[in-house]
């Protein structure tokens, strides 16, 4: 009788020891928990805070992620002269990729005010640009132990908390490189009109574009016997690294012969047939190929995709094909266009039709 108080008090103790394992993690899921709703409350909030910039007043952009309350702030905490945290993009894929985080970068400075800088290779790879503003990485930029960020979710439904939060502040006075070819072609709307001034082609660029479409538009009248001006489209195919990523992503192909066809005869119907069109591709003797017997089809005679791209932006209208660089295109100015409902890709690739035009007027 005399042990049995004893028993039953090393069973309680060693009952404890193994419950506290369990009572900690308990703990750390319930304040994850709490501490995930009050960011998403962030997140929700957000889409009802009033956003002022470049003195507009009372307009509803699509930022900030998290209210102007729950920044963090670090004034004590600098890097380089920058006040900490500082954000700044890997560099990944093709100009119209590179512009987009860039624009991201420029986005997210001018909503949450947070320091940001722009790597070497990106500032090399947007050369044909000399207005732009972000200030250069400072010491070489090593970003060697510097917090990597990028996008969640699949490739239709990507989330960018994070980004948000490590400008907010929230993740602290850190250095953030975002990767994953990150841009948030939602921010780029508001900033619309500011981004096309960043994205101003070199005037070099834009007399060589105007001297190739001038002598598209002298070919076509030549060739027609007609004084009149044809309307210019733009027409730009991308192939060469999308023509596998399709197969593996979506198992599927790119549009060939028959949607550029549907989509040359919808122009030509529209303008009576007084229009010539401008084809640029990253893969020319296939859209020789593919177009070479339209005798209302020139192809652009520029070296680089930049000049490209500007013949295409500066034509009256354009054609694309699926992740061409008409997104970037609207970016960096040009006329308005659209995509003729009657001659959209394939379901699979609306998507992307969708994003390439998000910013069209």
């Amino acid at each position: 009788m005399g042990c049995a108080p004893q028993s039953f008090s090393h069973y309680l103790a060693g009952r404890k020891a193994a419950l506290l394992p369990v009572v900690v993690v308990c703990a750390v899921i319930v304040y994850g928990l709490m501490n995930t709703a009050l960011l998403n409350d962030s997140a929700l909030e957000v889409r009802k805070t009033p956003f002022q910039y470049n003195g507009k007043q009372h307009i509803h952009a699509p930022g900030p992620w998290v209210p102007q309350r729950k920044w963090v702030k670090f004034p004590d905490h600098k890097w380089y002269g920058h006040q900490l945290p500082v954000l700044t993009a890997l560099p990944l894929g093709r100009t119209g990729n590179i512009m987009g985080e860039y624009a991201t970068l420029w986005a997210l400075k001018h909503i949450y005010n947070v320091s940001v800088v722009v790597m070497p290779k990106m500032k090399t790879k947007l050369s044909c640009f000399p207005s732009l503003s972000l200030p250069d990485c400072p010491g070489g930029c090593n970003t060697t132990g510097w917090r990597q960020l990028g996008r969640t979710g699949g490739i239709s439904n990507y989330n960018f908390t994070k980004i948000e939060f490590a400008a907010a502040g929230l993740f602290g006075p850190h250095t953030f490189v975002l990767r994953n070819c990150l841009f948030e072609i939602h921010l780029f709307n508001f900033f619309k009109e500011d981004l096309r001034r960043e994205f101003t082609f070199a005037q070099e660029i834009q007399r060589k574009v105007r001297e190739i479409l001038a002598d598209v538009q002298q070919k076509w009248q030549s060739a027609n016997n007609s004084t009149v001006l044809p309307v210019l489209v733009g027409f730009h195919v991308r192939r060469t690294d999308y023509a596998s990523h399709a197969s593996w992503a979506f198992g599927s192909k790119l549009p060939g012969t028959t949607y550029f066809t549907r989509a040359l005869n919808y122009y030509r119907k529209k303008f009576s047939n007084k229009v010539a069109f401008v084809a640029a591709s990253d893969d020319m003797a296939f859209v020789r190929r593919s177009l070479g017997m339209h005798s209302d089809v020139y192809f652009s005679s520029g070296k680089f995709s930049f000049e490209d791209m500007r013949c295409c932006r500066r034509a009256n209208h354009s054609i694309l094909s699926p992740w061409a660089a008409t997104a970037s295109g609207r970016l960096s100015g040009g006329a308005a266009s659209r995509l003729p409902g009657r001659v959209r890709p394939r379901r699979r690739y609306r998507m992307f039709v969708v994003v390439a035009y998000f910013l069209s007027d």
